[in-house]
């Protein structure tokens, strides 16, 4: 679940996090920093790690739904493992009131029972290659043409990509380094024939819930399997029957003596995004706006979802995935801030900006080019501050807490689309209005109306207690006055008169033509039409969109200088994670987290007992879990008689992370990323190099619940195990 801080490209770059000295390197520079590796206990050579000309460590693997995850191949017969979290979506869909495979779990006995997901996909990189050259010379024609705009990188990127892709069948995507300092073309086989093979029940993949998340000690068994298929030339392939199990050019080999700290750990992944060329001014507005907002409105929501899923075991099923991705960034913003508190980050930066004004002025042209960078930012920050909060509060109290708001506004859409065509009906024959027709799909899966309507009515509340009036729409303001100013009741009885709010009534509504007017007089329309997504992002006037555009433009400017600047003092960098293939190496070791309290880097058995508790459903433990325990039969898992379950290493990783292979000094697999610590909330801005850590599943309680757990010791019997 946690966040890639510093760590990256495989292809591209490495990472020692526990000294800011070590910094990135490009990868074909690996050997510049290979002594090092060596002596924290790195016994392989670096082209085992990563090598185009041969099969190496990075071909096991692999980007899980283009990087929402990180998966590994552990076996010649096309079996991934993956983290539970990440399989969670996939597992709730699967789900359904007679076979709840969140619940209990799910085990395919035979290839047959494996379940084909749909839109799964899987990516290997397969090659990456540098255009920063022939990117430079495309950016430099589209200035001269005046076409350097708002989305100009994208469309750079769509051309590079163009260009690139018609050279081979692989799917390319090109990405930009230390903003556009360097370009990447990246090369990927992208296999969508992905079958779920086996998922714990909750109670072990997900044991501890929001209680734990982002905690120490854990004690999740964090995992699921997959089993990725090609067709009969084991290329990627749409999903089909004769398709068949993928050979992979390189499996993990699973270690089977375990982690002691001191331990080398090296983590290959695909981590989302971080922000470590943030300005202080950056780092304040998060810290004092959008955080607090993120917080208080997901919480609210939170709380509502839980009441009723307490209280309805299908409700529980329909909406575990929504609560689990609220929990886990209400969390993470909760921690984050409390961490800039803590290790003061905006003075950190404001520090280091200082050192940065001062070698800006020593140097005429600098002073020149960038001589009132800061000054600007602090007076576009503050000019916006007003605006920022009312975008943060369309975000979290109105873009998507409701479903049946979603669906109004899909109709809404579709009305300004005939709009434009100058049409005053919607024929439910034509073509186009077939996805309207169709648009009650998010109310017929994983929807309930009574959760629904009570997240709205929340939402609303927020929303109008908290956004200026102006930033309204007409309608809104005359249906919350037509309420007596009562934002619940205003909420409450649009959802109930609307048809967006039921499956049936949708049907019936479109079950003959309407006319534009009519439907415009649908109370959950009429909210959709009046707040606009346009009055927030670009602002209400002029001046309010060219003070957004002059801090972002300033960021990116304060990003070039700030490299610049870090390398005049011979720090070393690292580009921002972006989803691309990365390498984290350091130790397993344990954590002073405060003043007078000790963590040590692994946790056992024994304490996921100690967290049981029959009333809470996140500390439930089964009979079948219960009975196993207390054998103590841990088979060749156990050390010395305990059964280890998760670990601590020093490693840096973010979101995307999550599934990432931690590997030992022979590159052999002994965990599963999946979490990181409270203290280490602040790294997406800013890396704590003693008090980071990333939370690992031990491999071998991973074993463990397969063979003895589970009775599926024929998947171990694919597997590849050390000696």
């Amino acid at each position: 679940m946690r966040k890639w801080i510093a760590c990256l490209v495989l292809a591209v770059l490495c990472l020692q996090p526990a000294s800011a000295d070590e910094g990135m390197w490009l990868m074909h520079k690996l050997g510049d920093i290979y002594p090092r590796m060596r002596a924290q206990g790195l016994k392989i050579k670096d082209k085992e790690i990563y090598n185009e000309a041969a099969d190496a460590l990075a071909d096991a693997v692999v980007a899980v739904d283009g990087g929402m995850g990180t998966g590994s191949m552990i076996s010649d017969q096309g079996l991934m493992i993956t983290n539970h979290h990440v399989a969670y979506s996939d597992i709730c869909v699967l789900s359904t009131p007679e076979q709840n495979l969140l619940e209990a779990g799910y085990w395919a006995r035979t290839r047959d029972e494996e379940i084909p997901v749909a839109g799964k996909t899987v990516w290997f990189v397969r090659r990456v290659v540098d255009v920063t050259d022939e990117a430079n010379a495309l950016k430099e024609e589209m200035k001269a043409a005046g076409k350097w705009g708002m989305m100009a990188t994208r469309r750079l990127y769509s051309d590079l990509e163009e260009r690139y892709g018609k050279q081979t069948d692989c799917e390319v995507s090109c990405y930009s380094m230390w903003g556009g300092r360097m370009y990447l073309m990246f090369y990927y086989d992208v296999y969508k024939d992905v079958r779920l093979v086996g998922t714990p029940p909750v109670t072990i993949g997900a044991f501890g819930g929001d209680y734990d998340n982002w905690g120490w000690p854990q004690h999740k068994g964090d995992f699921a399997l997959y089993r990725v298929y090609g067709d009969c030339n084991g290329r990627p392939a749409e999903y089909s029957a004769d398709n068949v199990p993928l050979k992979p050019r390189r499996v993990l080999r699973i270690a089977t003596g375990g982690v002691h700290d001191g331990d080398f750990s090296m983590v290959i992944g695909f981590p989302g995004r971080t922000n470590r060329y943030a300005s202080s001014f950056a780092v304040t507005e998060r810290q004092r706006i959008k955080n607090p907002i993120v917080v208080a409105n997901r919480h609210d929501r939170m709380g509502i979802l839980k009441r009723h899923m307490e209280r309805d075991p299908k409700v529980r099923m329909q909406y575990s995935d929504a609560y689990f991705g609220l929990s886990n960034y209400a969390d993470y913003a909760k921690w984050e801030n409390k961490c800039l508190r803590r290790f003061d980050v905006v003075s950190i930066r404001q520090a280091e900006e200082k050192r940065m004004q001062e070698w800006i002025e020593a140097d005429p042209e600098r002073r020149a080019e960038s001589g009132g960078l800061l000054a600007d930012l602090e007076r576009g920050y503050e000019a916006r501050r007003s605006a920022e909060r009312d975008l943060n509060y369309f975000r979290e109290a109105w873009l998507g807490p409701s479903e049946a708001l979603l669906v109004a506004n899909r109709v809404s859409s579709y009305l300004g689309k005939l709009d434009r065509l100058k049409l005053d009906t919607l024929d439910v024959r034509s073509k186009d209005a077939q996805s309207v027709v169709a648009g009650s799909g998010r109310l017929r899966r994983n929807y309930d109306a009574a959760t629904d309507r009570d997240l709205l009515a929340r939402m609303l509340v927020n929303f109008t207690a908290n956004v200026p009036r102006e930033m309204w729409g007409e309608q809104l303001q005359a249906m919350y006055d037509a309420a007596g100013g009562d934002a619940d009741r205003m909420a409450r009885e649009a959802f109930d008169a609307s048809f967006c709010s039921d499956a049936g009534r949708y049907d019936a509504y479109f079950s003959r033509n309407r006319s534009v007017a009519e439907m415009r007089c649908d109370p959950l329309v009429r909210l959709t039409e009046s707040v606009r997504v346009q009055r927030f992002t670009g602002g209400v006037d002029k001046a309010e969109k060219r003070v957004r555009a002059q801090v972002d433009k300033g960021e990116s400017r304060y990003a070039d200088v700030l490299y610049d600047f870090r390398a005049s003092e011979g720090n070393a960098q690292y580009p921002n994670a972006n989803s691309t293939m990365r390498l984290t190496y350091g130790n397993v070791e344990p954590l002073n987290p405060s003043d007078g309290v000790h963590y040590d880097s692994r946790s056992t058995i024994a304490g996921y007992l100690e967290k049981y508790n029959p009333d809470q459903y996140e500390y439930r433990v089964d009979k079948h879990m219960r009975r196993l325990i207390e054998a103590k039969d841990w088979g060749r898992w156990g050390e010395k008689g305990t059964l280890y379950v998760n670990f601590l290493t020093n490693n840096d990783i973010t979101g995307g992370n999550s599934g990432s292979p931690v590997l030992d000094g022979k590159g052999q697999l002994v965990g599963l990323a999946f979490d990181g610590n409270r203290e280490s909330m602040a790294g997406d801005i800013w890396f704590h190099p003693e008090l980071a850590r990333t939370v690992c599943v031990d491999i071998r309680y991973v074993m463990w619940v397969i063979e003895k757990y589970a009775g599926a010791g024929w998947l171990l019997d694919e597997m590849q195990f050390a000696k």
